[in-house]
């Protein structure tokens, strides 16, 4: 079945670039809920063309998700996840589109994570191609995955669908080396929000409290809260306060970034939190947090996971892919988290090869689509 997987994939390699291009091309960011819809018919109209059920789960003025179905002659289920949003603002596409230089793609979100999803349809198109249909298979791509879903219950969404699967395939980002993802950090994005009293600056100082002032303790204070032996980190991205030189800042924001390993990290990186901002070191200051939700648990390493990325590191021994497959631990979150927690087996980042996602020089090795496509039909075939 590999030869056969592999001659038809190969196939498709002119009509893979094609279709990332076209992807790439359609900016869908959080501030263009209609490209998101685009991009997800786009994906809809090719996996009906293939033989599954398509809902478009449409959400006016956030994002539409895509849901399909198809019944295969076998009991196995797997699942096939990703997500059809970018970082990028409306208008990027514009500025930047779709090229290949030197056996490399560019473009907003060329590898987090169109190609993932290029992928992800070659592979489902070359099993349909074969007449293989032995497993029954779900895919969902959402659409605000890059947002950390801030309104929907996406993530109760992948826990619903990932129920009675026995395997899960995310096509987030991979790596120029290849790995595969077995474990995740978790994330969360609060804010912190501290009030002060806004007087003149050169007239009545001593009357004020500076909010300016009171964030910078805690941002100190937050930052030294990171370990790196255990795995947790504090990081505060975006700060804003005051109005002008001459006056005591009367309000000042931060944006902060939270990643832990486990649950329990993630229980006590938010208690520790709160322990910052209730602590008060300019007199006549308030702070609050919002948004402490969750967007991402960790997707711990399982047992049954890893026995599925025995499954890929195999297929792509059979496959001649080098260097041999490896197992890692990173960072940065994704929706696989939510399937493990389900109890599902699954493995992440199997897109296409590539680095520097989220920025102007984010790229992917054009021959991994080819090789990771094979890669996805051979494993969805032997687990």
């Amino acid at each position: 079945m590999i030869e056969k997987i592999s001659k038809k994939v190969d196939e498709y390699n002119n009509d893979m670039a094609l279709l990332l291009e076209k992807l790439v091309n359609i900016d869908s960011g959080r501030d263009n809920p209609e490209g998101i819809d685009k991009v997800a018919h786009a994906v809809g109209d090719i996996l009906n063309s293939i033989g599954f059920k398509v809902e478009y789960l449409e959400h006016p003025g956030i994002c539409t998700h895509v849901l399909a179905h198809k019944e295969g002659t076998g009991k196995k289920n797997v699942m096939v996840i990703g997500h059809i949003d970018t970082v990028f603002s409306k208008g990027t596409a514009a500025k930047r589109p779709f090229t290949i230089k030197e056996d490399k793609a560019y473009g907003p979100g060329v590898l987090d994570m169109k190609g993932g999803v290029v992928i992800a349809l070659s592979a489902l198109k070359a099993l349909h191609d074969l007449n293989w249909n032995e497993k029954n298979i779900t895919v969902l791509f959402c659409g605000d995955e890059e947002s950390g879903h801030p309104v929907l219950d996406t993530p109760e969404l992948f826990t619903k669908e990932a129920e009675g699967k026995d395997a899960v395939f995310n096509m987030e980002t991979g790596s120029d080396d290849g790995a595969v993802v077995v474990a995740r950090k978790g994330v969360m994005y609060p804010d912190m929000t501290v009030k002060g009293i806004d007087v003149h600056a050169g007239k009545d100082p001593q009357k004020g409290a500076s909010a300016v002032l009171e964030l910078a303790h805690k941002i100190i204070a937050l930052h030294n809260l990171t370990d790196y032996e255990s795995g947790i980190t504090y990081n505060v991205g975006v700060i804003e306060g005051g109005t002008v030189a001459n006056a005591v800042a009367g309000e000042a924001h931060a944006k902060i970034d939270i990643r832990f390993k486990t649950c329990e990290q993630g229980e006590k990186a938010l208690d520790d939190l709160r322990k910052v901002v209730k602590k008060t070191y300019v007199p006549g200051t308030h702070t609050t947090i919002s948004h402490e939700k969750v967007s991402f648990m960790p997707m711990e390493q399982t047992e049954e996971g890893m026995k599925l990325f025995k499954v890929v590191q195999e297929q792509g021994r059979k496959l001649g892919i080098e260097p041999e497959i490896k197992p890692i631990f990173v960072g940065g979150g994704s929706d696989a988290c939510w399937t493990t927690m389900a109890g599902v087996p699954s493995v992440c980042a199997m897109g296409a090869r590539g680095e520097l996602n989220h920025g102007e020089r984010e790229y992917i090795q054009v021959y991994s689509l080819n090789e990771r496509a094979k890669l996805l039909a051979c494993s969805i075939v032997a687990f």
